[in-house]
């Protein structure tokens, strides 16, 4: 989430009282004016040829005066302002009260398409879907332009719905073609794939996950010239995000395989630069020089950028080199914090992300409960050509962890807030210390590690802030605390 560029208004208050050179009578200082959209995110969509009349709802704004704004150049005096769509792009106005000695403004922006035909995403495996015959399939795609668009799902020719998702289910074995059509007045798309449908007999059973304990067999102790920080970055996958692929904020160069984007962290981590992880689900994966021991007090040090009401919280999960392979190929457990067990904390959560056909386009994506939604553009604040790593070259990807329920909302004033969590996250305070003492398993038990080796932190919430974009965690330092203490 932008961090940097805060257009928040905050309402000034107060009475002032007036004796003896105004008579006696009392004077009311009228609170700063308060700018809101009928959209709450200031963002709107339209096509080339149409225009949109922008019409805020403006609060204390007796004898003010009005100033719209674009490119830094004047080009509306009034309260209201029509935009005519000449071409396709992303244009930002600023729209500003002035009132006295106050000046109050908020952005707005508007992305104008050519046509906005629908577009279809949807995750299918190279040979289509497998299912056991009796049991159900959710074909859940996203839907660009899927206001006002025509769906129709069909199943070997026959009609099968109308909606955006589709339960599949088939008692005979066999291989069915689905189709989904998807049109409106611009334009359609059409999704061909099979489902083979087969006894549920002849599906191999899923390998059992990696239950062993921590062996405990290859610690590594420090010694005098073992390093506090992480002495290697073995993976950077952010989820889509404003600042993946920046080269301004972020600093990225155009970074296009998985080995440049694991430079790119690495050299900004050394210079105390902060390293997005983008949307739900993107994760960094750390090593140190030797073994961090569990002494049952604070032994990690994960600093993110969080500043008051602005949590972006990221869950960290250690891991121990059981094998001796020197890879964080074994067992993930994750570090409790204040919402673990929470009802409204979802654990096995898996989000996937489409690659946008066109550049300045939103990243679609969809979940494992039946949602979606999208990461937006927001070209004014940042205009690289996809938020979708550069380096990742699959049409889809999915990320899985653990969800917190946001705690993000908007303010009557326009101000975006993000309070952050009790304890135990990422970039969710100025508290950064944490116990390996909080490791729990799969199933949510305490477990018993004496040291971890590796180190991922992951973006936990699902969730974005209007025209500030999506809620994504940052990551500045990772040490090994007990080499500071």
């Amino acid at each position: 989430m932008k961090k940097v560029l805060l257009f928040g208004t905050w309402l000034l208050t107060g009475m002032l009282l007036l004796s003896s050179c105004n008579e006696g009578r009392i004077i009311y200082l009228e609170p700063a004016p308060v700018i809101q959209w009928d959209n709450p995110d200031g963002s709107y969509s339209l096509k080339v040829g149409t225009s949109l009349v922008l019409s805020p709802i403006v609060l204390y704004d007796t004898d003010a005066q009005y100033q719209w704004l674009m490119d830094g150049q004047t080009v509306g005096t009034y309260k209201t302002y029509e935009f005519r769509a000449v071409e396709p792009g992303t244009f930002g106005l600023t729209f500003r009260v002035i009132r006295e000695n106050v000046s109050v403004e908020r952005p707005v922006t508007l992305h104008v398409f050519d046509k906005t035909p629908p577009v279809i995403f949807l995750a299918v495996p190279a040979d289509g879907f497998t299912v056991a015959t009796g049991d159900t399939l959710l074909l859940n795609p996203a839907i660009e332009q899927e206001e006002n668009t025509r769906l129709l799902w069909e199943i070997d020719g026959q009609e099968a719905g109308r909606e955006r998702t589709c339960i599949f289910y088939k008692e005979t074995a066999g291989t069915y073609i689905v189709s989904l059509l998807a049109e409106n007045e611009d334009g359609s798309d059409e999704l061909l794939f099979a489902v083979h449908v087969i006894n549920s007999e002849d599906i191999p059973p899923e390998e059992d996950p990696d239950t062993d304990p921590p062996s405990d067999k290859y610690f590594r102790p420090a010694d005098p010239q073992s390093a506090a920080d992480w002495s290697e970055i073995f993976d950077y996958t952010p989820a889509p995000g404003q600042f993946i692929n920046d080269k301004d904020m972020a600093g990225f160069s155009g970074e296009n395989t998985p080995e440049k984007a694991i430079q790119y962290a690495q050299k900004r981590l050394k210079e105390g630069s902060f390293v997005s992880l983008g949307a739900y689900g993107g994760y960094l994966v750390a090593g140190f020089d030797h073994s961090v021991v569990n002494d049952g007090e604070y032994n990690l040090l994960i600093a993110g950028n969080a500043h008051e009401n602005s949590a972006e919280p990221g869950i960290v999960w250690v891991m121990q080199d059981s094998n001796g392979n020197g890879l964080p190929d074994d067992t993930w457990y994750q570090l409790k914090g204040s919402e673990h067990g929470s009802s409204s904390t979802l654990y096995e959560y898996s989000v996937t992300y489409f690659k946008p056909r066109e550049p300045g386009k939103p990243v679609y994506w969809t979940d494992n409960k039946g949602n979606q939604g999208s990461v937006d553009y927001l070209g004014m604040f940042h205009a690289q050509d996809s938020y979708y790593p550069q380096w990742i070259s699959a049409d889809s990807y999915t990320l899985t962890g653990t969800r917190l329920e946001s705690r993000s909302y908007l303010q009557s004033n326009g101000t975006w807030m993000s309070p952050p969590f009790d304890w135990g996250y990422v970039d969710n305070s100025d508290q950064s210390l944490f116990r390996i003492s909080d490791a729990v398993t799969a199933d949510g038990q305490p477990i018993r590690l004496d040291f971890i080796d590796f180190v991922k932190v992951q973006t936990a919430v699902n969730a974005k802030a209007g025209w500030l974009g999506e809620i994504s965690t940052e990551v500045t330092k990772i040490c090994d605390y007990n080499l500071l203490k």
